[in-house]
C-alpha cells in the first residue's frame, strides 16, 4: 500500500477519493482507523470513539473501512452517521462525561466532490495538532512495511446513536427564541442540512431552506466564504422579503451570513457582530483572532473593551491556542466563529450554533430592542480589505516560497511570523498590513492586504507583489485584485 503523505495536512488528513490512482483509499482509511485507535489505546486502555459522516459518494466504504480499523485496534464505535462535524465533537464531549470519547468524521469539508478526508479528535475534544497528523503518518507507513496487526480484531463494540434531538434541545436552550423571524437557510446539500434549518426552528424560526437535500454534489460549491456560492441565497431572501439568510459548507463548521437587503455580509464583520455581542455580556474578555484577521476587526474588539489575541489560521490550532490561552471565544475570516460550550465542555467551530445566535441578534433588532442586524453590520468601521487570493504554489514548494516572503517581509518592515508572515505597513498608512502564508489545506499560498485608503491599499498591494516576485512567486493576478466590497 503506498501512503500517501502528502495528504496528511496540518488539520486533517485530506486528499482526491474518487478517480484513477485517488491517494485516498479504502485500505488506507482502514490503517488510518486502527493506527488512530492504537494512539487513543495508549491514553486509555478501552478507548471509545464516536465516528460521523458526510454525504459524499465515496464516504460510505471510506467509512466502513475507517470503522473496521478501529475496531481492529480494540476500539467501541458509537456510529452516529451522516452528520455534520459540529454535531461528531458535540457527541464525543457529551458522551465523554461518562467515558473518555474520541471522534473521527469521514468528510472533506468544504473541497470538491471527488475528495474526501477524515477529521480526528482525540478523548480530551481537541483535534490532532499538525505533528500528531504527521506522527500517525509514520505509524502507518511502518505498518504498512511490516504488516498490519489483525491480533485485536472483533474486540471493538459498535454501537448506532443519534445524538441529533439532544444537541437541538441544548441549542434552544442557550438563549431566547426568535418569536417567528423569517430566515432563508442554504445548507448547500450538505450535512448541515440534517441540524442547521431544524436549530433555527427549534428556536422559533420561520424557516424557508433551499438546497436542502443532501447530495454528492452540490447544487453550489458548499463554501461561503467566498461570495459567489451565497448569490441563490442572496436571490431568495431579497424575493421572499426574509429578515436573514444563513448558509452554511459542507460539514457545517462555517456560517456565511445575508441581511435582509439581501446583501453578504462579509466574515470579518460577522466577526466583529458576535464580539461585539460577547463582549456585551463578557467586557474584558480575550478574543481569539487569526492572522488574516482585518485590522479594522481587531481594533473593534479593542473599542469595544476586548483583549484581541492573534493566532494560527485553522481549526485544530485555533482551538489548542484558544485552550492553552484560556479564550472562550474567536473567530477568523474563513467564516469560522469558536466557542468554549460549558455543557458538555468542548470548544467548538458550531456554525449551526454561530448561526442561531446572529438569528437572535436580528430578531432583538426587529423588536427595536437594539438597532438592527443592518445598522448594527453598517456601524462597524469598513477599511480597504482584499478578498482572501489563493496563489497556486506546489504542495511541496509552499512552505518555502511563504518562508522566503517572510525573510523579503523582514528585511523591510516589523513581521508577525505566527503563520507565514503578517507584515506592518503603519509607514504607509496606520494600520495597513499585508499576510502572506502557506494554505495548510490546498497547494497555494494565501495573501490578504488591508489599508484604510484606497492609496494606501494600491501601495501595499504592490510591495506584497514586490516581496512574492522575489520569492520566485508569480503575483501578477494581484495588480487585479481590488477590495472586497
Amino acid at each position: 500500500m503506498r501512503i500517501p503523505r502528502e495528504i496528511f495536512r496540518a488539520y486533517d488528513i485530506r486528499g482526491r477519493a474518487s478517480g484513477r490512482d485517488a491517494p485516498l483509499t479504502s485500505e488506507l482509511a482502514a490503517a488510518i482507523g486502527q493506527k488512530f485507535a492504537e494512539m487513543l489505546r495508549e491514553e486509555s486502555a478501552s478507548p471509545r470513539c464516536v465516528v460521523a459522516r458526510d454525504q459524499r459518494a465515496s464516504t460510505p466504504a471510506l467509512r466502513a473501512a475507517l470503522i473496521d480499523g478501529l475496531r481492529a485496534a480494540g476500539a467501541d464505535i458509537l456510529d452516529i452517521g451522516l452528520a455534520p462535524s459540529p454535531l461528531a465533537y458535540w457527541a464525543a464531549a457529551q458522551a465523554g462525561a461518562e467515558r473518555p470519547t474520541a471522534a473521527a468524521i469521514v468528510t472533506a469539508s468544504h473541497n470538491p466532490p471527488d475528495q474526501n478526508g477524515v477529521k480526528l479528535v482525540r478523548a480530551s475534544t481537541l483535534p490532532l495538532r499538525p505533528e500528531e497528523i504527521q506522527a500517525l503518518g509514520h505509524r502507518i507507513e511502518e505498518g504498512s512495511q511490516r504488516g498490519f496487526s489483525s491480533g485485536l480484531a472483533g474486540r471493538g463494540a459498535l454501537r448506532e446513536w443519534n445524538p441529533t434531538s439532544h444537541y437541538l434541545a441544548s441549542l434552544a436552550a442557550a438563549g431566547e427564541q426568535l418569536d417567528g423571524l423569517q430566515i432563508v437557510a442554504d445548507p448547500g446539500n450538505g450535512a448541515a442540512a440534517l441540524t442547521g434549518p431544524p436549530a433555527l426552528a427549534a428556536i422559533g424560526g420561520q424557516v424557508e431552506t433551499i438546497n436542502g437535500d443532501l447530495r454528492a454534489a452540490p447544487a453550489h460549491p458548499a463554501d461561503p466564504q467566498h461570495a459567489a456560492n451565497v448569490e441563490q441565497l442572496c436571490s431568495a431572501v431579497r424575493n421572499s422579503g426574509a429578515a436573514l439568510g444563513l448558509a452554511w459548507d459542507g460539514d457545517g463548521d462555517r456560517l456565511g451570513v445575508v441581511d435582509a437587503r439581501g446583501l453578504r455580509a462579509e466574515p470579518d464583520r460577522v466577526m466583529a457582530l458576535l464580539a461585539r455581542d460577547y463582549l456585551a455580556a463578557r467586557p474584558g474578555a480575550s478574543i481569539h483572532v487569526d492572522v488574516k484577521t482585518s485590522q479594522a476587526v481587531i481594533e473593534d474588539i479593542r473599542a469595544h473593551g476586548g483583549e484581541p489575541r492573534i493566532g494560527p489560521v485553522g481549526h485544530s490550532l485555533a482551538k489548542h491556542a484558544m485552550q492553552t490561552h484560556g479564550i472562550d471565544f474567536g473567530g477568523e475570516p474563513s467564516c469560522h466563529y469558536y466557542e468554549r460550550v460549558a455543557a458538555p465542555a468542548h470548544i467548538t467551530d458550531d456554525a449551526v450554533r454561530a448561526a442561531c445566535q446572529v438569528a437572535r441578534i436580528c430578531a432583538r433588532g426587529l423588536a427595536g430592542r437594539t438597532p438592527t442586524l443592518e445598522q448594527q453590520l453598517d456601524a462597524i468601521p469598513s477599511w480597504r480589505a482584499s478578498p482572501e487570493v489563493q496563489l497556486p504554489c506546489a504542495d511541496e514548494e509552499k512552505f518555502a516560497a511563504a518562508a522566503q516572503a517572510a525573510q523579503a517581509f523582514a528585511q523591510r518592515v516589523p513581521i508577525i511570523a505566527i503563520d507565514g508572515a503578517r507584515a506592518d505597513y503603519s509607514h504607509i498608512e496606520p494600520g495597513a498590513w499585508a499576510l502572506v502564508r502557506a494554505s495548510n489545506t490546498n497547494p497555494v499560498l494565501t495573501v490578504r492586504f488591508e489599508a484604510r485608503t484606497d492609496k494606501a491599499y494600491a501601495q501595499v498591494r504592490e510591495e506584497v507583489r514586490a516581496v512574492l516576485k522575489e520569492a520566485g512567486v508569480n503575483a501578477d493576478p494581484l495588480a487585479e485584485v481590488e477590495p472586497a466590497e
